[in-house]
């Protein structure tokens, strides 16, 4: 018998990983959003309530909220005959560049999904979720809420069709998320990025993709970390993101394998081997840069870790 409540768990995500634009997610430890979902019988999906950070900027309309979308699109895709209320607890600030609505989309997709006698695929419920990123963004894409439902490393082969891959990172993959206190909508970021790509850039992409890959498979965190370089994406977002250039490099100087813009920003991510380094100096040049700046932050230390996962 199906449940009549669930309770998940849904991490926040890296996107791109530097040279893997719209393709390459990971799912992280920490941070996460707390998504309840409860059957009623009326076929509406309705959001209850919302806590947590930035909360009062997040609507609760479920046409325009990610976790309504996603529930909704769980159920019609599933022909529930019941529909589903939903509570929120936001642990990931919305604007952040570590996936907050992609978190959200995914733990309401994989909570309605819970309340199911015959769950979706975890595919299935990726596809919902991604549904709702693009309605909200205007560009349907994968890789935040890819990695949030289904854990680890994602790679999305295919939107058309769609087809997404999954592997386990190196157990010592470390990763320092550093969040400055000002806001970059993914709209807004979308908006800057190029409509043409040399050609000499698009092979130096996929070069340092493929060898991200290859140093996923090998776990080899020197190669994954060499590999985040993005000649494309990265310059054309630069600008909306004060100091990222600087924090990147202070994160280097300090023992960080490799770092990159988080998602469309503002976190800028570094990546460290856990058993050389316990990335809390990497942590600090990074906070540096920006304290010194006059800008606040906040820092997590973790690693990566499963995605939605029932309370």
């Amino acid at each position: 018998m199906a449940a009549d409540k669930a309770v998940v768990i849904s991490p926040a995500t890296l996107s791109n990983l530097g040279s893997g634009f719209d393709v390459f997610g990971l799912a992280l430890r920490e941070p996460f959003d707390v998504i309840e979902a409860r059957r009623i019988p009326e076929r509406e999906v309705i959001i209850e309530r919302i806590d947590g950070r930035n909360a009062s900027t997040i609507t609760t309309d479920p046409m325009h909220n990610s976790a309504g979308i996603a529930a909704r699109a769980v159920l019609d895709r599933s022909k529930a005959d019941f529909g589903v209320t939903l509570t929120i607890k936001k642990g990931i600030r919305p604007c952040s560049g570590i996936g907050s609505s992609g978190a959200s989309a995914a733990g309401g997709a994989c909570a309605a999904n819970a309340l199911l006698e015959v769950p979706l695929s975890p595919e299935e419920a990726v596809y919902c979720a991604a549904r709702a990123e693009g309605h909200l963004s205007g560009s349907y894409h994968a890789d935040n809420v890819g990695p949030a439902v289904m854990g680890g490393f994602t790679i999305i082969k295919s939107y058309e069709p769609f087809e997404i891959l999954r592997m386990e990172p190196p157990k010592d993959l470390g990763v320092v998320v550093t969040m400055p206190d000002f806001l970059v909508s993914t709209g807004e970021a979308r908006k800057v990025l190029p409509k043409q790509v040399d050609l000499k850039n698009m092979v130096y992409e996929v070069g340092n993709a493929s060898a991200l890959v290859l140093g996923m498979c090998r776990g080899d965190i020197d190669l994954i970390g060499r590999s985040m370089r993005d000649v494309v994406i990265e310059p054309a977002r630069a600008p909306l993101n004060p100091r990222l250039r600087e924090a990147e490099a202070a994160a280097t100087k300090a023992g960080a394998a490799g770092a990159f813009l988080g998602g469309s920003g503002p976190c800028v991510i570094a990546v460290y081997d856990m058993a050389k380094n316990d990335g809390k100096g990497i942590a600090e040049a990074v906070r540096d840069i920006y304290v010194n700046d006059g800008i606040k932050c906040d820092t997590w230390v973790t690693t990566w870790g499963q995605g939605c996962r029932r309370e």
